[in-house]
């Protein structure tokens, strides 16, 4: 998904994400989406930080109807020596469609620095679906990652290995996140 992000404000960021997907051995769109996003002031190596990210896209998974949704995700994170603890309880809503439950989506990472900018983990997501009553278990889709963060030059790179814990969730997914910063 390339994602294209423009520094508006100290703090503040837009970004424009263009989902893809291959249906049938063909490429095709997914839909946009557009996140503001902006995270206080805080020491980058130690200590606490949050923010706060909102999304509006329109989207449509493969095989699936194209809905305009809107995201909220709170940011929060640690770092104390060589660990890194974040944290992110989003909630979504559909804003077209027929399902415009708000839904419960958190996503969590452990990661050690293990030498310079370069941080091994697990990361953590969840659907979980409507607030009001989660989905059964084994219905909840839910990947566990293996993942590396580091840079190279002004670049940040995420790698990560995900294998899907119940039957809802995708068996196996690789994701990769390249940020070129120029």
């Amino acid at each position: 998904m390339p994602e294209y992000s423009f520094g508006i404000w100290h703090n503040w960021e837009f970004s424009v994400q263009l989902p893809v997907a291959t249906e049938q051995n063909r490429l095709r769109t997914n839909g946009y989406r557009g996140e503001l996003q902006y995270v206080a002031p805080h020491d980058e190596d130690r200590g606490l930080y949050w923010g706060i990210n909102a999304e509006v896209e329109n989207l449509a998974r493969n095989g699936e109807q194209r809905v305009w949704n809107v995201e909220i995700i709170p940011i929060i994170g640690l770092r104390i020596d060589r660990w890194h603890i974040a944290g992110n309880p989003g909630i979504n809503r559909p804003l077209s469609g027929s399902a415009r439950k708000i839904n419960f989506e958190p996503a969590a990472k452990v990661a050690y620095r293990a030498f310079g900018k370069n941080y091994f983990g697990v990361e953590y997501y969840l659907e979980a679906g409507p607030i009001q009553r989660w989905l059964p278990n084994n219905q909840r889709s839910q990947v566990l990652y293996l993942a590396w963060d580091g840079k190279l030059g002004k670049s940040d790179i995420n790698v990560g290995l995900g294998r899907g814990i119940t039957d809802a969730s995708d068996r196996w997914v690789l994701k990769t996140v390249f940020e070129f910063s120029f």
